[in-house]
């Protein structure tokens, strides 16, 4: 499945390619250009954030990992709650799992949704969304977040993790989700002002990964030791952007040639046909959404970025990872990354119900 998906992008990449060259006679030739060029942006956001990824997990792995054993807890859970999946996540929830069950619980399910919103899905929104527009994508991250619990619930079960561990283990997410539940109905506007403050510190410390890996790559001056290689962070932003080149293309050709249901669905969920179109790239990747946000409405853009937390990358690059270090898991690793995205969507459709009427 993820090499169909990945080679139909790539079928698209090519036609918006030769339109390119053939002077945009299909006017397709300005999506493939608009993909290539969202490198700039992301790379601001991600270069540095990609370089620092081995030196924050080995300070983070130290100071968690007696915290974990000192509340009895499986210390899988905290490199999978910070780190994505393919970024190290899998690989140190697997270390340090006491069970086969709770690496797979952590390593998979908890690292592919809250590890990747964390390390990932958001530097990946502060580098591609204006300012601006910051304080709808942290709504839909919480709409996201708030919900989590449940998915990752059903997802122990069928990974067979005893109701006990799982539960105790999920304990800290369930806090968070009541918390974020709280400040969601009672105080958004200072919830929303703290997830701001936590994307500026992003933004600051991928800056100063970026000073780092900047420094060292033109004068060979290391700042500090531990930092993912140059040539790796470029070709990860490198990729995305080519594939943001192919994505662009295929999400316009989709528009154009499914335009009448998708027209209905967009009617049902009271969202634009460019917000449609979104969500369904994003199971590909969660950039389709960020980097098409001023095309979306604004409850488009609530709704989108909720299902960007679960739903996100479950055909994209983490089913290939998947299917290649733990095939046995991968249809509940498609199944729970859907019901995530979908229960957020959910949660999303009654929180602006909700907000609505508060407003008035």
């Amino acid at each position: 499945m993820n090499n169909i998906l990945l080679s139909i992008i790539a079928f698209f990449f090519l036609i918006g390619a030769i339109d390119y060259i053939e002077g945009d006679k299909l006017k397709l030739s300005t999506y493939f250009q608009d993909g290539i060029q969202a490198m700039g942006s992301l790379a601001i956001s991600m270069v540095g954030i990609l370089s620092l990824t081995p030196f924050l997990t080995q300070v983070l792995t130290k100071f968690l990992i007696p915290i974990a054993q000192k509340l009895y807890l499986d210390a899988s859970i905290f490199p999978a709650s910070l780190i994505a999946i393919d970024m190290g996540g899998f690989n140190l929830s697997s270390e340090l799992a006491l069970s086969n069950s709770m690496g797979n619980f952590s390593g998979i399910l908890m690292s592919s949704i809250l590890g990747c919103t964390i390390s990932f899905t958001l530097p990946l929104a502060v580098g591609l969304v204006r300012e601006e527009l910051m304080e709808i994508v942290f709504k839909g991250i919480l709409c996201g977040i708030i919900t989590m619990p449940v998915g990752l619930f059903v997802g122990g079960i069928m990974l067979k993790v005893q109701v006990y561990t799982l539960i105790y283990n999920l304990l800290p997410v369930i806090l968070l989700s009541i918390i974020l539940t709280l400040g969601i109905i009672f105080r958004p506007r200072k919830l929303i002002i703290i997830f701001k403050y936590l994307g500026k510190m992003i933004m600051f410390i991928s800056i100063i990964g970026l000073i780092i890996q900047g420094v060292y790559s033109i004068s060979g001056i290391k700042l500090l030791n531990n930092i993912m290689p140059i040539e790796e962070v470029i070709t990860i932003v490198g990729r995305i952007a080519l594939f943001l080149g192919g994505a662009y293309v295929m999400l316009e050709v989709i528009k154009r040639s499914l335009s009448k249901p998708l027209n209905r669905i967009s009617k049902l969920f009271n969202i634009n046909l460019n917000s449609i179109a979104a969500i369904i790239g994003s199971l590909a990747s969660a950039i389709v959404i960020f980097s098409n946000f001023d095309k979306l409405d604004d409850r488009g853009k609530v709704i989108c970025t909720a299902f960007s937390v679960g739903g996100a990358y479950v055909f994209g690059g983490q089913m290939g990872y998947v299917s290649s270090v733990a095939p046995k898991v991968l249809s509940i690793y498609i199944f729970i990354k859907l019901l995530c995205g979908i229960l957020a969507v959910l949660f999303a459709l009654i929180y602006l119900k909700y907000e609505q009427k508060y407003k008035k």
